[in-house]
């Protein structure tokens, strides 16, 4: 498509700053978005992009290519019927009668029965229909092939759903080369609609070669852009912005800057899991450019290039396999790849400076680099602050874990879970996070998920610790399969386990403190767990910056995708009926099965607790000591560690089941 567009468009003086011949190397990160609406196996496109990039061109050059040589039914989307009039007027009219293989095709009369309308315009094999995104009708009317959605954020749900949704099925008859574009530079975090579909895509990004050292690096304003400060501490001085090699450590001139965007290449950076291990492309060739690698592009990805298509196809470091889908090509760039004066780096370090409150952060945050705004709904937690807290421990369990209990995800094709030792005061180590690939229907899933729930861990003195509890999700698609699976073990403790649904933010106990009727496997019904409570604390204790009570300890072998699923919800403040609440919010496009792990593995130890288990207690029986910390004993007999920061409330509560023969105390005891 950069080539049709070379050899054959034609700039129009009325629709922008520049005329005459029409080159992509221009604006060259434009490049990457328009081959892949020619690369074979895509399908859908996603750009989130700064504004006055590349997002109007891409449609304009899209629809330009296929009326000139792929002629088809498409259908351009803005958000309302009036944007639509405008777009039709101001950029397509323009266009089509500056491009002369175009006007050739579209508007040879005046008659507006003719097939050249303001929202209609035929072509020999097939038409552009331009309407607005607020009419149900003007979604659904045509079966189309190309479906253009400009400015998607800006579209209002309709009462017959979501538009994207709706012109999407306006493509269900053209299953093998449709193609379905959206483009918009992002709103608010977990708001925006772009931000949705580029997380759902395969995540492509931008890297550029230092003029300097060769280094490719994938620019980013607040990592690589640095300016000198004036006289006073609060004075700076943005003229002097640079972008800056994160390998050589060289600010680029302008000149150098403009030269280093003409090596773009586009990255599939999608975190994914092949051969049973967590992968994300980006942070690796992080890590392998740290250890003085060679060729750590290499390494991580494999250039796949014709005159139709060109990225950097993510490859599985074990098998080699390409391991990211490319159906769905999502595409993220700010103004640092604007060639423009105004776009500056100079220029955006002054934008930045002058953005003193939250409006005009986020103006900053969307229009500059690409980014949605996270509005100050509440405190976010950072997870590469956690990532940097991760430890090295002399064994699998360390010495200050008492009992351990394990949280286990259940999705359609895999299973999830993290064992979780438990300390003193609910301090906490995350001791292993494993995936099972497979649906949970499959009994041999099932047998090696049961065969790791008898696994032992062991502590450097050698002492067995046995899994005490676990909790298993069965709120997904597989619940009988989970309701037998945990039936047949409820004498292991291993209990079904449903999230309550507490819409209006009611913060129900971890573990319910009723008690339960009678419970048989014939009569076996899940435990409603307090989810919400359960994420209060747990946010709590990932606050925690010291060791000591519900502090949380990670393993060195938890990645970056581990922290952004446990940190990915939030808490957002909702209305109804006049009454304010809090509840937590998973956005759009992002996952958290880490997060629901640990929130199971938590259950699991409270459930043990409402039997009557005394964790503290249980410490000083196996000798659980955390390096530093002064043991005192307590009213009841059981223990404390000396810390600075208040323990939380002790829970006594005393079992309320009839007691089996296997008592809980002898499980530990031979267990642990």
């Amino acid at each position: 498509m950069p080539d049709w567009a070379d050899t054959f468009r034609v700039l129009a003086r009325e629709a922008g700053s520049t005329s005459g011949k029409y080159r992509t190397g221009r604006v060259e990160i434009a490049r990457g978005p328009m081959l892949a609406a020619t690369e074979p196996g895509v399908r859908k496109i996603s750009a989130m992009v700064a504004t006055q990039l590349l997002k109007t061109t891409l449609i304009e050059n899209i629809v330009g290519y296929h009326a000139h040589l792929d002629p088809c039914p498409m259908l351009i989307v803005q958000p309302k019927d009036a944007a639509a009039e405008q777009f039709s007027k101001e950029r397509v009219g323009p266009f089509i009668k500056a491009t002369p293989v175009l006007k050739k095709l579209i508007g040879q009369t005046k008659s507006r029965d003719a097939g050249d309308t303001i929202d209609y315009k035929a072509f020999p094999g097939g038409f552009l229909g331009i309407v607005g995104a607020g009419s149900p009708d003007n979604l659904a009317r045509r079966p189309v092939r190309i479906v253009l959605c400009d400015e998607v954020d800006k579209y209002l749900p309709l009462k017959e759903g979501d538009p994207l949704a709706i012109v999407e099925e306006r493509q269900a008859t053209f299953e093998s080369n449709s193609l379905n574009v959206a483009v918009c530079s992002p709103t608010v975090t977990g708001e925006s609609k772009i931000e949705v579909r580029y997380l759902a895509s395969d995540q492509r990004r931008a890297s550029v070669e230092c003029p300097e050292c060769g280094h490719r690096q994938f620019p980013d304003f607040f990592s690589h852009v640095h300016w000198e400060k004036g006289d006073g501490e609060d004075t700076h001085r943005p003229e002097t912005a640079l972008v800056y090699c994160e390998q050589c450590e060289r600010g680029w001139t302008e000149g150098q800057r403009l030269r280093a965007l003409a090596t773009i290449r586009w990255h599939q950076t999608r975190p994914f899991v092949c051969c049973n291990q967590r992968q994300d492309p980006q942070q690796a060739y992080a890590d392998a450019v740290k250890k003085g690698l060679r060729d750590p592009i290499g390494l991580i990805w494999d250039w796949w290039e014709s005159p139709r298509h060109a990225v950097y196809r993510a490859r599985c470091g074990d098998c080699g396999d390409w391991a990211v889908s490319n159906e769905h090509a999502g595409f993220q760039a700010g103004k640092l790849f604007s060639p423009w004066a105004n776009d500056a780096p100079s220029k955006q370090a002054a934008k930045w400076l002058a953005a003193t409150d939250e409006d005009g952060k986020q103006t900053f945050y969307n229009t500059q680099l690409a980014k949605t705004y996270r509005k100050n709904v509440g405190k976010d937690m950072d997870p590469d602050s956690l990532t940097a807290r991760r430890e090295i421990w002399a064994a699998q369990v360390p010495d200050g874990v008492a009992v351990i209990t394990i949280g286990i995800d259940v999705q359609d094709y895999r299973v999830e879970l993290e064992v979780v030792g438990w300390g003193r005061d609910e301090e906490s180590w995350s001791i292993d996070y494993e995936i099972f690939d497979g649906e949970f229907d499959d009994p041999r899933l099932q047998a090696r998920l049961d065969e790791y729930l008898q696994k032992k861990f062991h502590r450097a003195d050698g002492r067995p610790f046995a899994i005490h509890a676990a909790c298993i999700d069965t709120g997904g698609h597989h619940t009988n399969a989970v309701y037998e699976f945990a039936k047949a073990r409820l004498g292991r403790f291993i209990w079904g386990v449903k999230g309550e649904s507490a819409r209006t933010g009611q913060r129900n106990p971890v573990w319910p403190t009723k008690r339960p009727t009678s419970r048989s496997k014939k009569t076996y019904r899940p435990i409603i767990v307090g989810v919400n409570a359960a994420k209060d604390t747990i946010r709590n204790y990932l606050g925690k910056d010291k060791p000591g009570p519900g502090y949380m300890h990670f393993n060195v072998e938890r990645d970056a995708i581990y922290f952004a699923q446990l940190t990915a919800e939030r808490i957002v403040i909702k209305m109804v009926g006049g009454q304010k609440f809090r509840i937590w919010e998973l956005p759009g496009g992002r996952a958290n099965e880490a997060l629901d792990c640990r929130v199971y593995a938590y259950a699991a130890l409270h459930g043990l607790i409402h039997r009557g288990f005394k964790l503290n207690r249980e410490a000083e029986r196996v000798g659980a000591v955390v390096e530093g910390q002064t043991v005192l004993p307590t009213a009841d007999n059981t223990t404390a560690a000396l810390n600075t920061e208040p323990a939380g409330p002790t829970i006594t509560a005393a079992p309320t089941e009839r007691p089996k023969k296997r008592s809980l105390g002898a499980m530990l005891a031979r267990g642990g």
